[in-house]
């Protein structure tokens, strides 16, 4: 229901009288249109105030008038005011399946009051109403998508909102990824290394690596590598929506190999630096050569003349 505001006349009564008669005194009469109510009084010192519950059916909704009359002495005081009854559930939310494994198509459905606007997954009705839906072919993505309803009705001049949500699981089988589970790991010997690999999917598969169908690799374990741990292996994520495999390799750098690798690195650094001396070597005596070339071509030949006999 939506009540009334104050009720000043009935304030001034009471304080008038509480002069001549006790507050307690007063007697109170409370009445919703037909219906007689039985009203709780509170007493304060020069005042009280009373509260009643009622029941209505939905064939009493719409307006009524709210009587409270207060007798005090031989003096009486009524008051009455517009209330208005309304009945408004939150909207409800339907969806074909609650659970659905991936690429089934679900209807997601909203329905409220038939005066109400209802907005789907904030799009408003079209055209406005009280029911809205749409179809949409579940995802991976869509696991644990809320979908919300709201609605909104106009009750004496104010407008009143109720919402509504369901939530929508969807199945899908595993999945192995190169950025959760690397294809290549390469690790010193002997020192401390965690393999990371993480299978994705709903329900949260099994996950296994193997070598050899035997050798288990530890993930997400801190293990010291060694030797034994280079090789193959084989991931295998399993569900009851399916199973994928992936491969990954470990492989493991002794100190020796370390070392063979700082000296080839040396020498090549070592032979770059040759190689770019000579280079510039040989383009500085080209460039010698040439300008002497050049030169020589600008310089005038004397002729050669023979002497005359006498």
């Amino acid at each position: 229901m939506a009540p009334s505001g104050p009720r000043p006349a009935l304030l001034a009564l009471l304080v008038l009288l509480g002069a001549l008669f006790l507050v307690s005194e007063a007697q109170v009469h409370l009445a919703l249109g037909d219906q007689r109510l039985n009203p709780t009084v509170t007493y304060g010192v020069d005042s009280l105030s009373a509260k009643a519950s009622v029941s209505v059916t939905a064939e009493e909704e719409g307006t009524q008038w709210l009587l409270c009359a207060v007798i005090l002495g031989n003096q009486s005081q009524k008051t009455r005011q517009r209330v208005t009854i309304y009945s408004f559930p939150a909207p409800n939310v339907t969806l074909t399946k609650p659970e659905v494994s991936e690429g089934t198509e679900v209807i997601v459905k909203c329905e409220a009051h038939p005066a109400a606007n209802v907005t789907l997954n904030g799009v408003p009705a079209q055209p406005p109403g009280p029911r809205a839906q749409f179809l949409l072919k579940a995802t991976p993505e869509d696991n644990g998508r809320s979908f919300s309803c709201s609605a909104t009705l106009e009750v004496a001049g104010q407008l009143i909102h109720k919402n509504q949500t369901r939530e929508l699981r969807v199945l899908y089988g595993p999945r192995l990824d190169e950025r959760d589970c690397p294809g290549n790991w390469t690790w010193p010997e002997n020192s401390q290394q965690t393999p990371m690999c993480q299978a994705w999917g709903n329900p949260l598969p099994e996950l296994k690596c193997l070598k050899d169908g035997t050798f288990p690799l530890p993930i997400g374990e801190s293990v010291t590598v060694t030797r034994d741990l280079e090789g193959t292996y084989l991931c295998r994520a399993r569900s009851t929506q399916g199973e994928v495999t992936r491969e990954v390799t470990v492989n493991v750098l002794s100190p020796r190999y370390e070392i063979v690798i700082i000296t080839v690195v040396a020498a090549a650094a070592i032979l770059g630096t040759a190689g770019l001396s000579t280079y510039l070597y040989n383009r500085q005596r080209k460039i010698r050569i040439y300008r002497l070339q050049q030169a020589q071509k600008g310089t005038p030949m004397k002729p050669n003349t023979q002497t005359t006999p006498p």
